[in-house]
């Protein structure tokens, strides 16, 4: 599998990934507007007993930051390096190569132990080695894309059976990142070195998210992440303001505030299919778990989103410029395009993102309608299923983990990411092999909801990795357009819906069916566990 293909491992759920069913996470298998109703927006209902919600001790649940909690222990160490400065990029890589020297033969002893890649995954990393301590660069960038390949082929089997195809795998990234660079400090053919250099580092980065042991982060890891991204970033800013001259609409964008009320084209809910409502005022860890998570029954969990639960207050995330500032010059992956379009999927700066596309919303909500049906409407983009808060630490020191989660977030078998997108950014209708909880932080989002038992109704695409535990399977179907001469079973097929306000979360049980559609310019974070 080529790197492209590859990176669907850590890729959206939206409609445009190429690939149609693919593992999400790469891990060792631990056996080694209008008349919209109440109940929809911002009503509750009935439910849930009446304690005050603090109940967690029965579950061990966390009560620090995001940040503080055991699950990110990892990424604490990925970035514990004290120097205020990057090293020079001769030390990354002989840091990187003395490394490698000293741990290769071990992993690639055990790499051949395994079938079908194993031998192959393990002669191309024992050979980029060797070529890195020649400091053959252009070699080794091609060595180590080839390790690459063998360690993705491999997932195509099941799970990677052992911790050392984790390990062989941060190795290939780390040298693919640093052939990058030496060979486009020293002007080498770009033909020799194919990767794309964003793409590798964010791979890199979500490779720690999978990690348990702090003690197994290299300390090389995260410069090699930092070098990759800054010169992602300055290349595309140098050939942005190359083009600034001829870009005129972006002088016109100057507000990132987030509309505070739902567009009135929202769709309206159907209160017999409203998702239950309730207040985490009145509903425990304990109520939540034995009312819903039990019994696989979504709810939409209100005021979740505050600062008396650790998280910080609304009004901060509705500035999303200013929220996001310790993030404006990190590099995320993104999408462009709706529905439909030929979508670009690339990298750039976060706040670039933030000012040039969300940029372009007016604060206040009737402009933000009027400029909806008078105007071109902006392009659509998402940055979308991102280890924002790993990259990031400081935001993650601003979110807390909800107690919900019953303390069994953990880094190998779930996530945390942040989405940030404009208006009609769209997730495909699609399953996950997780729990989901999604909070909303800022705008608004129409959600729609599938039992299992509606699958036979609903068209999934033939699954890619059926062996892997962390496989998702995705829908053909064009949910709120759907094409009946195609797919004439999903007329019948029923369903919840919901629209999340700021400060709400849904609670989604594993394997349920579920459609997102941004209404607003929106911020969202999703807790996976199992």
């Amino acid at each position: 599998m080529g790197s492209d293909n590859a990176w669907a491992l850590f890729g959206s759920d939206d409609d445009t990934d190429p690939d149609p069913v693919c593992s999400k996470r790469p891990r060792s298998d631990p056996s080694s507007g209008g008349n919209i109703s109440g109940a929809a927006v911002g009503g509750s209902i009935d439910g849930g007993d009446k304690s005050d919600g603090t109940d967690t001790a029965r579950f061990g649940a966390p009560k620090t930051s995001l940040y503080d909690d055991a699950c990110f222990a990892a990424t604490r160490a990925l970035w514990s390096d004290p120097e205020p400065e990057l090293p020079t990029l001769r030390s990354f890589t002989d840091a990187l190569t003395a490394d490698a020297l000293i741990r290769v033969s071990q992993i690639a002893t055990a790499l051949r132990q395994h079938r079908p890649e194993g031998g192959a995954a393990a002669d191309a990393l024992a050979e980029t080695v060797r070529l890195a301590e020649g400091k053959d660069w252009s070699a080794v960038a091609k060595l180590a894309k080839k390790a690459s390949d063998a360690h993705q082929r491999q997932l195509d089997h099941g799970n990677w059976p052992h911790e050392c195809w984790q390990q062989s795998h941060v190795l290939a990234l780390g040298f693919r990142i640093a052939s990058r660079l030496h060979c486009t400090d020293e002007n080498s053919e770009t033909s020799a070195v194919p990767d794309r250099l964003g793409r590798i580092a964010l791979e890199a980065l979500a490779m720690v998210t999978l990690e348990t042991e702090p003690s197994s982060v290299p300390k090389w890891l995260g410069h090699g992440i930092l070098f990759a991204e800054r010169k992602c970033v300055d290349d595309a800013r140098l050939k942005q303001k190359r083009m600034s001259k001829e870009n005129t609409f972006q002088t016109k964008k100057q507000n990132t505030a987030i509309p505070c009320k739902v567009p009135r084209d929202s769709p309206r809910i159907d209160t017999s299919r409203a998702v239950p409502r309730v207040s985490c005022d009145a509903t425990s860890a304990a109520s939540f778990h034995e009312t819903y998570f039990k019994t696989n029954m979504p709810v939409v969990l209100e005021h979740l989103v505050c600062e008396k639960r650790g998280w910080a207050h609304l009004e901060e995330w509705r500035d999303v410029s200013g929220f996001f500032n310790d993030a404006n010059d990190r590099l995320v992956p993104v999408t462009f395009g709706g529905h439909g379009d030929d979508n670009i999927v690339t990298e750039m700066a976060l706040g670039d993102l933030i000012r040039d596309y969300l940029g372009q919303l007016d604060a206040d909500e009737k402009s933000y309608e009027e400029n909806r049906t008078t105007e071109q409407l902006p392009t659509v983009a998402y940055m979308s299923q991102h280890c924002l808060f790993h990259q990031v630490p400081e935001l993650a020191k601003k979110i807390q983990v909800p107690s919900y989660l019953l303390g069994k977030l953990k880094p190998d078998t779930g996530a945390v990411n942040a989405w940030v997108g404009t208006a009609d950014t769209k997730t495909a209708l699609h399953r996950d092999p997780y729990s989901n909880l999604l909070t909303q932080t800022t705008g608004f989002k129409y959600v729609r909801l599938y039992d299992v038992s509606e699958s036979s109704k609903l068209y999934p695409e033939k699954s890619l990795r059926d062996g892997n535990s962390n496989t998702f399977t995705k829908s053909s179907v064009v949910v709120e357009t759907p094409d009946l001469k195609r797919h004439p079973k999903f007329a019948d097929a029923s369903y919840f819906e919901t629209i999340l306000a700021p400060g709400d979360a849904l609670f989604m049980p594993k394997g349920m069916w579920h459609y997102v559609r941004a209404l607003t310019p929106s911020v969202s974070v999703n807790f996976w566990w199992n």
